[in-house]
């Protein structure tokens, strides 16, 4: 296979995952967010080393419901599946979805899996310009995001906070103020300022669940449980804290443009769209105005959410 060639943008056929290849070795880490659970087998002691260490205290040894998505990791003889860059640049991912299944391509790192519970198979390049355990990173939130979108949730590219035994969602596009508005909380225990996982409760009403994809927040320690979603915010930044309502329509646009590695399929998922709509049926969803302070939460009160 020659550079161009690497340089693609389509994931790999399934046939190409039917090759044997080695595994790493016998060990496994599984990573367990309330009913959602992913398993990584065919790991060297050292790689599952780092994965559990890096993922505590959502992290186990194995996972253990039946319906959990059990990934089974190979190596692969070449050293990236796509060249990397020689500048920095936004990690490029690639996903196709083929109805139950989803194939995923990076750098280091190709594979497939099944978008509830189920199997899939994972390859790692040899090339050393990410560590293994980061290069594994984005599709475990790839498989993250599609176990949740099949069971009734989402991964949302959202800040998220438990405020009262409650969870809020705060969401927006790359410099909307996730971050900004995380670093000003004083009342609230933050969940993440990047990406936040909700799934239905024993009742089916969303929840937010604490997950390891906290972001760059790390002012208080990792969130863990599940807390009922009590209102979802599209951020805008303004000299003065107030809730604003949206009509329902653009609010429901304004958070699937904040659903990543699941949105590009809604066109063949038709089902999928439909699914997050009906989540969300029971959500206040509206703007947010905020300032650089924790007003906002003076704000969300006066607004009865």
């Amino acid at each position: 296979m020659n550079a161009g060639d690497r340089r693609r943008v389509a994931p790999l056929a399934m046939e190409f995952f039917d090759l044997p290849r080695p595994t790493a070795g016998d060990e496994t880490v599984a990573l367990c967010l309330g009913p959602l659970e992913i398993e990584l087998t065919g790991l060297d002691a050292e790689l599952a080393r780092l994965l559990y260490e890096r993922y505590v205290p959502y992290s186990t040894r194995r996972a253990e419901r039946d319906d959990a998505l059990r990934l089974r990791l190979g190596l692969d003889t070449r050293d990236y599946f796509i060249d990397p860059p020689e500048t920095a640049e936004l990690v490029r991912v690639y996903l196709a979805c083929d109805g139950a299944r989803v194939r995923y391509l990076s750098y280091r790192v190709a594979g497939w899996f099944s978008t509830n519970g189920g199997e899939g198979r994972v390859l790692l390049g040899r090339g050393d310009r990410e560590p293994p355990e980061r290069a594994l990173e984005n599709l475990l939130r790839a498989a993250v995001a599609w176990q949740a979108a099949s069971r009734g949730g989402a991964l949302v590219h959202a800040a998220s906070a438990v405020w009262k035994e409650r969870g809020y969602l705060f969401y927006g596009e790359s410099g909307a103020g996730k971050s900004t508005l995380s670093a000003c909380n004083r009342r609230a225990r933050v969940v993440s300022d990047d990406l936040s996982l909700l799934l239905p409760g024993h009742d089916g009403a969303l929840e937010l669940v604490g997950s390891p994809f906290r972001g760059t927040y790390t002012a208080g320690p990792p969130v863990v449980g599940r807390f009922p979603l009590a209102a979802g915010f599209r951020l805008i930044q303004a000299e003065r804290a107030a809730v604003k309502p949206v009509a329902r329509a653009r609010a429901m646009s304004e958070l699937v443009g904040n659903l990543p590695f699941v949105a590009e399929a809604f066109g063949t998922r038709a089902d999928l769209f439909e699914r997050v709509v009906a989540a969300f049926s029971a959500i206040p969803l509206s703007h947010l105005h905020f300032r650089k302070d924790d007003s906002y939460w003076d704000a969300i009160e006066s607004a009865g959410l």
